[in-house]
């Protein structure tokens, strides 16, 4: 448990600070501003496109198209539009994500600026400065995963607002019967087979799919990797069988990331890999959260994952993702 509480605080810690730190203040009044016109995930890069394309530009463009975890196929997690600085217009100024790159003499420190909502909401403006190539490469290794999160949390906040009120209704109620939980998943999920504190839904067509399952909270081992795999395969052995005998969903550890995260004000441990059926060609990404249900002294696993064979498939884990963000443990006494 002390694990747990140390996660929490450090992970506190961190995303205040990051949330201070380089902020932009819009001041006390609010800009009016319009709904983004972009499509979800598109990223808007203005800089150099000389420099973006050349060797100096290559730790930030391998930045700017930073590929997703745990996929079969190297999918970015953003398309990446890269214009010059003279042709920002306010057609582009529509943009949910728009990075800026500044790089002259006249910028003699390295900084990331943050700006939100400032031509349209929802939107994350970032701004890298610094004197050359090699202060922008510094500012990718220390700021990059962090404006990386801005960025992807601020999409994800589109699919939350459409999950609000467009959700599976049966996945809902089942989480709410079995787990005392509210959870949104995508309105495609349908079907539904419950078992033992576990329940998997799916969409008709098996693209889109759903987990809940729980277990007791033991030691300090109950947040890693290793911990992890074994809880799911034990799990999906016994609740996610294929047509024949001898087939059952499997973990490929081989492709499992781990992070400590906070997501809604707690802890999460996400987790990103592949999966596949035992004896069988099926697999596909999935993406799970493992938090603590505190007042019941257990882990509550939420998880979504993709079925979609020869097809790319990170809008549907995108979605799935925004999806594992909207759990709620409505009971905080301990369940008898």
């Amino acid at each position: 448990m002390q694990r747990i509480i140390y996660i929490v605080l450090a992970a506190l810690l961190l995303f205040s600070t990051a949330a201070c730190e380089e902020e932009v203040k819009q001041g006390k009044r609010k800009k009016k501003v319009g709904l983004v016109q972009s499509a979800p995930y598109e990223l808007l890069v203005v800089c150099d496109k000389a420099w973006y394309g050349s060797g100096p530009g290559e730790q930030f463009r391998n930045f700017a198209n930073t590929l997703m975890q745990g996929m079969p196929q190297d999918e970015p997690v953003f398309k990446v539009i890269c214009i010059n600085h003279e042709g920002f217009s306010k057609t582009f100024s529509t943009f949910g994500c728009i990075i800026f790159v500044n790089i002259g003499k006249e910028y003699q420190e390295e900084e990331v600026l943050i700006a939100r909502n400032q031509y349209a909401r929802p939107q994350v403006v970032v701004t890298f400065n610094a004197p050359d190539s090699k202060g922008i490469d510094h500012l990718v290794e220390t700021q990059g995963q962090r404006v990386l999160d801005l960025l992807v949390d601020n999409e994800m906040s589109r699919s939350l607002s459409l999950l609000k009120k467009d959700y599976s209704g049966i996945v809902d109620k089942h989480a709410r019967k079995m787990f005392g939980c509210t959870w949104h998943m995508p309105s495609q999920i349908t079907l539904i087979k419950p078992g033992e504190d576990f329940f998997w839904a799916s969409s008709p067509d098996n693209t889109f799919n759903a987990c809940m399952y729980a277990y007791p909270w033991e030691s300090n081992e109950t947040f890693t990797k290793r911990y992890f795999c074994h809880k799911r395969d034990s799990a999906m052995y016994f609740n996610i069988e294929g047509e024949e005998w001898g087939q059952h969903m499997e973990t490929d550890t081989s492709t499992v990331s781990v992070r400590d995260r906070m997501i809604n004000g707690s802890y999460v441990m996400e987790v990103h890999g592949l999966w596949d059926m035992k004896n069988d060609a099926m697999g596909g990404p999935f993406v799970s959260f493992v938090q603590l249900d505190s007042a019941n002294q257990r882990i509550i696993v939420t998880e979504g994952f993709v079925y979609l064979p020869n097809k790319q498939k990170k809008k549907q884990i995108h979605l799935l993702e925004a999806g594992l963000r909207t759990l709620k443990i409505l009971k905080q006494t301990a369940t008898k």
